[in-house]
């Protein structure tokens, strides 16, 4: 055989069985394009090649003897050449023709261990026989050693017992003497019955000749296969006891009446839930009146040179709950214009808010036009986002003057 492996291999399946099963090789040294991917693929699922146990094929060794022997071998147990072309058949026996001193060995092993098989099953049943033999002395020993311990308690009691004075009803000395003779001559006879150490000893060597069968039984060629089948054999058993035991629980359902209907639990409606707060809207802008009520014009409150149109930017938090805002006046009648700003506090968010605020105000039509003020308000946020606003405005000019403002117009929230 001094081809290599693949090509040998390729060849006799390729002439003999013509077609082969789409699927990816097992093989991680055969390339899915490989011109004999098929034909080993084929090989495989037939059971004539294993390969190696690193999952390689290794297709460009040669193929020994041996190994072409056991592929031909694993072909006549399939008895896949019962239903090819009578020239298959032909070209397959004579390359077993080739390595028929291979088969030949093949097979004689293959008897060899049948009867080995055999034989070591034979061996076992007697070495349990013997076990059970020995286990059975070893409990017939124990028995005669409690006997043995009773009649020594007996005899120790008997010696230790004082003298009674000689009575016509009681046994005579030479009588007890006689009764002790006998069990002095049971004792001995009974010391000579087989010690229960050697039992013990026969059936540690019994239990040693069986876990040498057995690792020879594990170490065979064909150990991993019949562990496989016994492995199967166990999950099959476990499967028929787990539907007997369901079929048993269907039985009992079925046999026991239908329990009574159960009363439905009172459905009540479901308590509404309290309106979402609504959300804090940040960022606002304010446009409306402002007038002067301290000092009063001399043209009354609300004289058009006493009115003016303001406007107002602001952001309720910025740190700590403190915001700034900015706003502007402007006086339609004399044109007036003045500027404002102030760090702000706004307490709550909810339909009414108070807010205080401290800051200075610009009017350059004044000869001192910076003075601070304050500003002490409310919004009244009726309109979700759109909402009025009113707030008075006390203000500290030069010179120690006060005076007092008041404002009143609408404000859009974001």
């Amino acid at each position: 055989m001094s081809r290599s492996r693949l090509a040998i291999i390729s060849f006799v399946l390729a002439t003999f069985f013509g077609v082969f099963a789409s699927a990816q090789t097992q093989f991680r040294d055969i390339p899915a394009g490989h011109w004999a991917h098929q034909a080993v693929e084929f090989a495989v699922q037939c059971g004539l090649i294993e390969g190696f146990p690193d999952g390689t094929f290794r297709g460009n060794q040669n193929l020994t003897r041996y190994q072409a022997a056991l592929i031909f071998f694993r072909l006549y147990q399939t008895n896949r050449l019962e239903n090819t072309r009578p020239e298959c058949r032909l070209a397959v026996e004579r390359g077993a023709q080739e390595v028929a001193p291979e088969l030949q060995q093949l097979q004689q092993r293959f008897a060899a261990l049948e009867r080995t098989n055999q034989d070591q099953a034979g061996r076992l049943a007697a070495l349990e026989a013997e076990v059970k033999q020995a286990i059975e002395t070893s409990k017939r020993v124990a028995a005669l050693q409690e006997r043995l311990a009773a009649l020594e308690q007996q005899v120790q009691r008997l010696s230790q017992a004082p003298a009674q004075p000689a009575q016509p009803a009681d046994p005579t000395p030479a009588e007890l003497q006689a009764r002790i003779a006998a069990l002095e001559q049971q004792l001995q006879r009974l010391s000579q019955a087989p010690a229960a150490p050697t039992a013990a000893q026969d059936a540690v060597a019994l239990e040693r000749r069986i876990a040498t069968l057995e690792e020879e039984i594990r170490n065979r060629p064909d150990a991993a296969r019949v562990a496989a089948l016994e492995e199967q054999v166990r999950g099959l058993s476990n499967q028929v006891t787990t539907l007997q035991g369901q079929v048993n629980e269907l039985r009992q359902q079925a046999q026991q009446p239908a329990p009574p209907p159960q009363p439905q639990p009172e459905t009540r409606p479901a308590t509404p839930a309290a309106p979402a707060t609504p959300p804090t809207r940040n960022l606002y802008f304010g446009a409306g009146v402002a007038l002067g009520i301290i000092p009063q014009p001399s043209g009354g409150i609300f004289d058009s040179s006493n009115l003016n149109v303001s406007g107002m930017v602001g952001v309720r938090d910025v740190f700590l709950g403190f915001g700034l805002r900015a706003g502007l006046d402007y006086n339609l009648s004399t044109s007036a214009l003045g500027l404002e700003a102030y760090l702000m506090r706004h307490f709550g968010s909810g339909l009414i808010s108070p807010y205080v605020g401290v800051g200075a105000r610009f009017l350059p039509a004044l000869a001192n036009p910076i003075y601070g003020s304050a500003a002490v308000g409310l919004d009244l946020n009726l309109f979700g986002p759109l909402g009025l606003f009113v707030e008075g405005n006390p203000r500290f000019e030069s010179g120690g003057n006060f005076g007092l403002g008041a404002r009143a117009g609408f404000k859009l929230n974001f």
